[in-house]
């Protein structure tokens, strides 16, 4: 067996919500007999200096440990200060020379890259490999630093824990903030079309309060608040149709789940989720209300429809976004490098 490889994940607090502490959280239980998983946090949700103390203790620990200096600092990036923060990290690591990695996360990264090439030059520059989520953020990488490799990974799942999670009812569940970049106002807008054909379904927006009111929702749907993980989970798993029609993302988790849960999903081909399609069990929506209403009305309508896509959405997501699965390539690329 190969020697065991230290790999420190370096990014937000993993007690902290959202999508990039969980894969974190994942990460850190990596089931590759050849690696040890531990993380460091350069970002709480408390912080009131943007993670300023937090990333110098990070750095500090990393100076100060000389002989027990990991093999890898593998960070957690999606933009604007992620790339000061963690790229400080990063520059450092690889000044130690500790083996340096980077995931992009963000939904925004062509955006902030054009932007602030300079900037992503140098930080993705001292990676030793670069894991995009998809071909959009892996081709910019490619052009900005020709010289780095790029081996594209989704974000991980745990299979176990879907499984597990406690059923609740639902139609239509959404999962994330509730504002326009996700696209709730054209779930909103949908719906009414969506109850005329189905009077008795349902919707659950489910996540934190953005830049929508939730007040006044259209007769059938509910905001059902800001859930814990194992409650979204359980309503998520129940769902039988996920929908996400946002304008703006990456590759977010709520469709990756859904997936792994067999629940096919409705969304938009935004960020890297263009990479997905029927072969995943996704239908792909241009994000206006009446295709929205459409599409979600015709599966509400059509349970072995329904059956097949999520069928083909949990086979391919065991086969490319498990935990064992995305931890096998990160260990392959991390010995490769």
């Amino acid at each position: 067996m190969s020697e065991e490889l230290h790999v420190v994940h370096v990014g937000p607090d993993v007690r902290a919500t959202g999508g990039m502490a969980t894969v974190i959280t994942l990460l850190a239980r990596s089931p590759d007999p050849g690696i040890r998983a531990t993380t460091a946090a350069t970002w709480t949700p408390s912080s009131r200096d943007h993670g300023l103390t937090a990333t110098l203790r990070v750095v500090t620990r990393l100076v100060r440990r000389r002989g027990r200096r990991p093999d890898w600092v593998h960070a957690h990036l999606s933009e604007g200060g992620s790339f000061l923060r963690e790229g400080a990290v990063l520059l450092v690591a690889r000044a130690l020379g500790i083996r340096t990695a980077a995931t992009l996360h963000g939904a925004r990264f062509l955006e902030f890259s054009a932007r602030h090439p300079r900037l992503v030059r140098r930080v993705l520059g001292a990676c030793r490999v670069v894991f995009p989520l998809g071909p959009h953020a892996g081709s910019r990488v490619a052009a900005l630093c020709p010289g780095t490799p790029v081996r594209p990974v989704l974000n991980p799942v745990d299979l176990d824990e879907l499984r597990t999670a406690p059923s609740h009812v639902a139609d239509v569940v959404f999962g994330g903030v509730v504002g326009h970049r996700k696209g709730v106002d054209r779930l909103v807008a949908a719906w009414p079309e969506v109850r005329r054909r189905h009077p008795q379904a349902t919707c659950l927006l489910c996540g934190p309060l953005g830049d929508l009111p939730v007040a006044d929702l259209p007769e059938g749907m509910r905001y059902a608040g800001s859930l814990d993980r194992a409650e979204l989970l359980g309503v998520l798993r129940s769902a039988r149709v996920a929908c996400l029609p946002s304008r703006d993302e990456a590759l977010p988790m709520f469709v990756l789940e859904s997936l792994a849960l067999g629940v096919p999903v409705v969304t938009t081909p935004v960020g890297e989720i263009d990479q997905l399609g029927e072969e995943q069990g996704v239908a792909l929506v241009e994000g206006d209300p009446a295709g929205l209403a459409a599409r979600l009305g015709d599966l509400l309508a059509d349970p072995a429809e329904r059956t097949a896509r999520g069928g083909r959405g949990l086979t391919w997501a065991k086969e490319n976004c498990s935990v064992e699965a995305v931890g096998r390539a990160l260990a392959t690329s991390y010995r490769a490098a």
